[in-house]
């Protein structure tokens, strides 16, 4: 918190302080609302069965904080919380899977994960990554395979083959879009980009709703480290690293053109954009020193290359927060160990210098 400061010696106020981040019942009521313009679009493109798929996990995730809250007397509900992880959930599962197994299974992970990993901002595994690895352990049919053949990124634009063959439905005004961005964006910067990717970018198609709308999602991130509900250090960092090792390093991979990764298709599929929001800093899953959240960031980032590669992935993302999710209690483990030394070495003989004047 933080004193707020006044123009005027006279002026009063009932609430003289105010929070240098939004609480997380306003946190949750942003979220909930950017989750809901995701659940919107589906609507609007008519994607009914990822409508009934999204809302099944959205109930069994209150279903189950309502069970908890009856087995646990001393335990606070939090259905914004539980509203916010059900929407995650079902978007992150493919749009043709059995309604009722995804009910069973949501509610299943999210109660025995309440009891063995904690609940809310004491759990260190995210919910709902461990819901969707749950689902895809019992039938990956349901996902996705990767979409794109290994010839197709030896090329220097490689997400071109996955509108080329109409994995990407092309809009009516990509065309004018794409030229008008091309003539008086791009050219300054002397490169351009082919007709299809603004579709990709507003739509891209898939099975996974989460994967689908990535402008909502990159517009979603900018404005909750906007308004601090994320930090920037580690979508940031995380984003960066990637897209520059895929840029980098995967084309000698793949015997690709050098230095041309490609990282549109890596950005723009296997729910990079999505994940980077919704799941790679749920609370209580990171570090807290600068430190260990850039070095959380990076190792996020090396899994991701390592894991997804490319991009195109419908499962991948999931086993990445899973790692990370380990990984970080390890991180914070030498994080307090740190501030234990510190306060030993600069605050106790401190305290102890004032202790000895009082006595004399």
């Amino acid at each position: 918190m933080q004193f707020k400061t006044f123009s005027s010696k006279n002026s009063m106020t009932l609430t003289p302080y105010t929070f240098l981040t939004p609480s997380v019942a306003t946190s949750s009521k942003i979220m909930i609302a950017m989750l809901l313009l995701q659940v919107i679009l589906l609507a609007a493109t008519k994607s009914f069965s990822a409508l009934v798929t999204t809302f099944s996990a959205l109930a069994a995730s209150v279903a189950c904080e309502t069970v908890f809250k009856t087995g646990k007397n001393n335990f606070r509900t939090n259905y914004p919380v539980a509203v916010i992880q059900g929407l995650i959930t079902g978007l992150l599962i493919p749009q043709n899977y059995p309604f009722l197994i995804v009910f069973i299974i949501t509610f299943f992970c999210f109660l025995s994960g309440k009891y063995v990993f904690g609940s809310f901002a004491s759990s260190w595994v995210n919910p709902a990554a461990l819901t969707v690895a749950v689902l895809f352990f019992l039938d990956p049919s349901y996902f996705p395979s990767f979409t794109i053949s290994a010839h197709s990124l030896q090329a220097r634009n490689a997400a071109l083959s996955l509108i080329q063959d109409g994995s990407v439905k092309i809009f009516t005004f990509d065309y004018k879009i794409t030229d008008f961005l091309n003539k008086n964006i791009f050219s300054f910067f002397k490169i351009s980009i082919p007709n299809g990717y603004i579709s990709m970018i507003l739509d891209s198609g898939s099975l996974i709703p989460a994967f689908r709308f990535n402008f909502l999602s990159l517009i979603s991130l900018i404005l909750f480290i906007s308004y601090s509900i994320l930090d920037f250090i580690i979508p940031s960092i995380f984003l960066l690293a990637y897209l520059l090792l895929v840029r980098l390093l995967l084309p000698n991979f793949i015997n690709g053109t050098p230095l041309q990764g490609d990282m549109l298709l890596a950005l723009l599929t296997s729910g990079t954009i999505f994940y980077s929001t919704y799941l790679l800093q749920w609370y209580g899953t990171t570090p807290l020193t600068k430190a260990g959240k850039i070095f959380y960031a990076f190792t996020a980032a090396v899994f991701a290359f390592i894991i997804i590669g490319f991009g195109t992935s419908s499962a991948g993302f999931i086993f990445i927060i899973l790692i990370m999710n380990l990984i970080s209690p390890m991180i914070q483990y030498f994080e307090n160990r740190k501030a234990l030394s510190s306060i030993k070495k600069y605050l106790l003989p401190k305290v102890n210098a004032v202790r000895e004047n009082e006595n004399v």
